[in-house]
């Protein structure tokens, strides 16, 4: 059985995040047919202490590691290594994985392009400062993407991107991947109400909710004054708290999504930047509920618009979407179906385990990376003090 080390700054919790969901998820997949050890890193390389996700993590199969990373290699010595996230590949960490396990393949987990986020967030806005933290992201991610044997992107436009930039990377998609349920009856829907889900440390989603109670909702509240908007997430900040009102209940953090996926009538995301795959929306299609969203919203999926999903990039025209599908229960039966059908077939589990299993055999069969003669030598010197002369000082 390979053996599996993940290197992450935090044990995944699947109720905060779609992100969480997916990398937990995709754990339990590779426990099954990998040795798992999962060390959780703070900053300055210590073990993050034990909490209930540990504890999940346990349920599913996973051994944690428990003290220091060059304590966990000279003891485990991994097939794969596998980063979440980009700055995860630290060049501490990677000097430790060549002079510990040097034929260890490295994998880096994008799980979305950072530095496309930042671009469509300096093109909105407009800022200098904004493009700037684009420009830094860009050279910081890319710098770790190259150290690897292997990166893991969330959709295929995820991959066009970092192969634009790194032509020779193996780049592999592994999805956002979802349970999905039985399709729903419309008559248990509640006619009028909207939801939105998504995690408030994610600034889009914060830009979101302003643009849509400033901009949107109003316009729908014009001719459809019983619409109400539910918005779910953690880490709630103020300026979202302040969104509460007749119309708009903010209820942040709950444990279980699915009461309120089963209860909407309409999943809205409208995103005005951003990257990578948008958990909100594949989630709101496996519960059977038709999503208006943006072009950002849809990106990575391959759906096809006014079909799988309606798309609003401006203020009238998602309000219009929005309407749509208020009046027209021929079009919304029709929405909710054919975005249902469409993540059955491309991202449910099963579906997902075939793209995660041809990637992880793919990389087990890439040649290990050749470390040059000056660099063995110099990391045989500093073993050899390490065991011989450093170890004394310690004790003194």
């Amino acid at each position: 059985m390979p053996r599996l080390l993940v290197i992450a700054y935090s044990f995944p919790q699947p109720d905060e995040a779609s992100g969480e969901l997916r990398f937990f998820t995709l754990l339990s997949l590779l426990a099954s047919k990998h040795k798992v050890l999962f060390c959780a890193l703070s900053e300055n390389g210590t073990t993050q202490p034990r909490n209930q996700a540990s504890a999940q993590l346990e349920q599913a199969g996973i051994t944690l590691g428990e003290v220091g990373l060059p304590h966990v290699l000279r003891h485990f010595k991994p097939d794969i290594v596998w980063f979440e996230f980009y700055h995860q590949a630290r060049s501490d960490y990677l000097g430790l994985l060549e002079r510990y396990c040097p034929q260890a393949r490295l994998m880096v987990d994008s799980v979305d392009v950072h530095f496309n986020r930042l671009e469509t967030r300096a093109r909105l806005t407009g800022k200098t400062e904004d493009a700037a933290a684009a420009r830094q992201m860009k050279a910081q991610e890319l710098t770790a993407y190259a150290s690897a044997d292997m990166v893991i992107a969330v959709s295929n436009d995820d991959r066009q991107l970092i192969l634009q930039e790194l032509p020779q990377m193996r780049v592999e998609v592994v999805p956002n991947i979802h349970t999905v349920p039985s399709f729903p009856d419309r008559g248990k829907r509640h006619h009028g109400e909207l939801l939105f889900v998504g995690g408030f440390k994610h600034d889009p989603n914060i830009d979101a909710m302003l643009y849509f109670c400033q901009e949107i909702l109003p316009r729908i509240i014009t001719t459809h004054p019983q619409t109400r908007l539910k918005i779910i997430g953690s880490n709630v900040p103020q300026a979202i708290q302040a969104l509460a009102s007749e119309h708009v209940d903010v209820l942040g953090y709950v444990p279980v999504t699915a009461p309120h996926l089963q209860s909407a009538y309409i999943s809205v995301a409208p995103l005005r930047y951003g990257g990578g795959m948008k958990g909100k929306v594949g989630e709101a299609m496996s519960y059977g509920l038709p999503v208006v969203t943006t072009s950002f919203g849809a990106e990575g999926f391959g759906l096809q618009p006014d079909e799988d999903l309606l798309i609003g990039n401006d203020a009238e025209t998602f309000a219009a979407q929005v309407i749509a599908l208020l009046d027209d229960t021929e079009l919304h039966d029709r929405v909710a179906r054919r975005g249902y059908d469409f993540i059955k077939q491309h991202y449910s589990v099963p579906a997902v385990e075939q793209l995660l299993d041809s990637a992880m055999q793919g990389l087990l069969h890439v040649p290990p990376r050749k470390i040059p003669l000056h660099r063995k030598l110099k990391l045989g010197i500093k073993g050899w003090y390490m065991r011989n002369i450093a170890w004394r000082f310690t004790q003194a």
